[in-house]
């Protein structure tokens, strides 16, 4: 039987739990901690909760900063660069310094 996550949006109680049933049951709605119609099942992925929602521009702007990192890193790194681009074209790069 898969285990489900679940969370009380009551500002005032935020209880998480685990439960368990089967796929067809419906996901209980009362919090068994307040009592509250305010129970939700959380989608998450093992590692966390919820779902992350990103715009194209926001996930764009995060990828060019990651490679920005990167090339500074590369820049400083002899090592690093070579594990990037493979040891013969580092080689030829700092040569070519």
């Amino acid at each position: 039987m898969p285990s489900y996550e679940h969370i009380c949006t009551d500002t005032n109680c935020n209880n998480e739990w685990e439960d368990f049933y089967g796929i067809k049951t419906d996901p209980p709605t009362t919090c068994p901690k307040c009592n509250q119609e305010t129970a939700q099942r959380v989608i998450s992925g093992g590692s966390g909760k919820g779902i992350m929602f990103q715009t194209d521009e926001e996930f764009k702007a995060g990828l060019k900063d990651q490679v920005n990192q990167i090339k500074k890193k590369a820049a400083t790194n002899e090592n690093y660069m070579a594990n990037l681009i493979g040891e013969d074209r580092a080689h030829k790069k700092l040569l070519s310094r």
